[in-house]
Parts: structure tokens; sequence; C-alpha cells
């Protein structure tokens, strides 16, 4: 994420309630990028805000593990996906299953199949409420509990989020920042067919930059979790405040302002 620019609340503590508030903006829009991930491995590029992109999702939501067009390279044992363009945003992913004796498969088996391993790479320009930002970020993620025929799978991965003149004005001033991120998933059960969370964490531990302003140049840390519930609402916590994270639309609201 970029630095503030005009930071009316001044230097110190009395900046960090806005800069958590803005933290907290932009890890909200990247989790919810994570869960449809989790939810819909393969057609997660048609759902969410990229649907507004290219119509009308017509897929039904199953959690589907069968990438179409995305052939398997013996060298890597990886399915392959062309890159998928998305208004601004570009695409790149790739899967990897494996049997219950982790031998590698060259597709997924509803059956057989008893891990699988996503990695993606989600590289443009975003935009939220009051906020915008040129985004890379990358994921590597594993779902196993899938042999047989699951109800649930659980989630483990990790990878990097980063946001650059990533510009918030909802206080009336702009604030700017550049903010780079490493990503941890840990234990997420997302049920089949799909549905909210159960459990689980996603936490960045984020370095940001203030981008302009009194504290231009300045670099402070700060940790975002997400846990699940099993509901559409998650918590999200930055630093010493906590927010409710609506996942139908990514936005964040303060709990306890």
């Amino acid at each position: 994420m970029a630095a503030c620019k005009g930071d009316v609340t001044g230097t110190g503590e009395l900046a960090t309630p806005l800069l958590n508030a803005d933290v907290a903006a932009m890890a909200a829009d990247a989790a919810g990028e994570d869960v449809d991930i989790m939810r819909e491995p393969v057609f997660f590029i048609s759902i969410g805000p990229f649907a507004a992109l290219v119509g009308p999702f017509t897929v039904a939501g199953t959690g589907d593990l069968r990438p179409a067009n995305c052939p398997y390279d013996a060298a890597s044992q990886r399915l392959i996906c062309p890159v998928v363009t998305r208004g601004s945003i570009t695409i790149n992913r790739s899967y990897a299953f494996w049997d219950a004796g982790n031998v590698s498969q060259q597709a997924y088996d509803g059956l057989l199949t008893a891990k699988a391993n996503i990695q993606t790479s989600i590289v443009g320009s975003k935009s939220g409420d009051n906020w915008s930002a040129s985004i890379s970020r990358t994921r590597d993620m594993t779902a196993t509990g899938l042999l047989g025929e699951e109800t649930q799978r659980t989630w483990n991965g990790t990878g990097t989020s980063n946001a650059t003149g990533s510009r918030h004005n909802d206080s009336g001033a702009e604030r700017s920042y550049d903010i780079t991120c490493t990503l941890t998933v840990t234990d997420v059960v997302v049920p089949v067919p799909i549905g909210h969370p159960l459990s689980g964490t996603i936490t960045r531990q984020c370095t940001v930059t203030f981008d302009g302003g009194p504290r231009d140049g300045e670099s402070v840390q700060r940790t975002a979790t997400v846990t699940f519930n099993g509901t559409s609402t998650a918590t999200l916590t930055v630093g010493d405040k906590t927010f409710d994270l609506d996942l139908t639309n990514r936005r964040r609201s303060p709990r306890n302002p």
C-alpha cells in the first residue's frame, strides 16, 4: 500500500486510527479474493469483482477443481492455464493434484484426488470504497481432505500482497501508502458445496510506507488478521482495531471506532 498524503491527523499515535482503517480496507479486499479462490478454485476468475468485467456468472457454485484448457506440463507436474485478463487485471494460475499416496496426478479425480495446489498471480489496478491502488498478489495454497466425496476442504498456504500508490480519501483528506505484505493462510475450512469459511485465519504481515505528507518515507508495521466463523461476516483485526468484514462485498466496518 502507498503512504499518506496530507495526513490531517498528524504524526505518531494520532495517525494510527486512520492508518489501521486504511490497512483494513486493503486487507479486506485481498481477503475477499483469498476466499473466492478457496471457494471456487477454478471459477474465481468469473465471480466477485471479476464478474462485473465479464458479465453474469453462469457456472453453478460447486467448488469445482477441473480447470479447462489448462494442459498438463510433465516437467513441473502442473496444469498450466493461459493468462486471463479481466479489465485492468491480469491473472496467471496453475494447478497440481496428488492421490492418497502423494503421487502426482495429471488431472483432478473427484474420488481419488486427496490434495490440490493452486498458484496464482493477480496484477493490475483496483478500486473500492474511497480507495484505489496498483496491486500485485501472489498465492501458493493447498487444499487437503479431498479424498472421496468430501464435505469440506482445509486450506493452508502462503503468498505476498502488495499495493502501490494506495490512495484513501474517505475522511476528506487524501492519504497515500505503499504496502508490502506477506500472506499466511492457516487451516481455513471451506464447506463443499461452497459456503462461507467455517474456521481458520488469514494473516498479512505488512510494512506500510507513507507517501507524502508529514510522515513521507516513514515505514511502520501492521498485522491484519481475518478470522472465520461460518457466516458472511468475518472478524478483521489490524493493530488494536477490530472490524467486521462483509465477505459478500469485501467491505470492512469498524466494530469499536
